[in-house]
């Protein structure tokens, strides 16, 4: 139980109901965070799924990679919860155990062709080495025919993924999120 009251999926009515029909649809579920976000800030959240839904249907970057580029931040920031539940995730879809614990010291072993594991590897690349990215990391994925907005769109949700877990929100949903458990 969190701190607040959040709206459950049956209490809920109008737009949230909608929006928790088409997060069952497609999670499956729907976890306690993205009640609380909902019940806090109904707008964002709408926001936050559209982005989503938009990185999920992306025409070059295989959505199964999202998870993995989630676990391997929420690993670096340290963040239980989202390691949890990124872990949880890949476990549902098939990923091997060995790799999910083994992310953060060896991600070039994420189960993806080589174009989807090198744009994921690079927008590591970018995050935690910044200073080591050139143009020479941009050549490579040019070569492989991603294109700079592909490897822009990775990288935003990367970084919209640290931003949150940084946020004021994020902060609060983490204590709400650990009381509660």
């Amino acid at each position: 139980m969190f701190i607040i009251d959040t709206i459950k999926p049956d209490e809920a009515t109008g737009e949230l109901k909608l929006l928790y029909k088409i997060i069952k649809k497609n999670l499956g579920f729907i976890p306690a965070h993205f009640e609380l976000f909902a019940t806090i800030d109904l707008q964002a959240m709408t926001k936050f799924l559209e982005y989503n839904k938009y990185m999920m249907n992306h025409e070059v970057i295989d959505k199964n990679i999202l998870p993995y580029l989630r676990l391997y931040i929420a690993k670096k920031e340290f963040r239980k919860y989202c390691i949890n539940f990124n872990t949880q995730m890949l476990l549902n879809i098939g990923s091997n155990d060995k790799i999910i614990k083994n992310l953060e010291n060896e991600p070039q072993n994420i189960p993806f062709d080589k174009k989807q594991k090198t744009i994921l590897l690079k927008v590591f690349k970018a995050l935690y080495e910044a200073e080591k990215f050139n143009n020479t990391d941009l050549e490579i994925l040019y070569k492989l025919g991603f294109k700079h907005n592909d490897f822009f769109d990775l990288l935003s949700y990367a970084s919209n993924f640290i931003s949150r877990s940084n946020s004021t929100f994020a902060h609060k949903t983490q204590l709400f999120l650990s009381v509660s458990t």
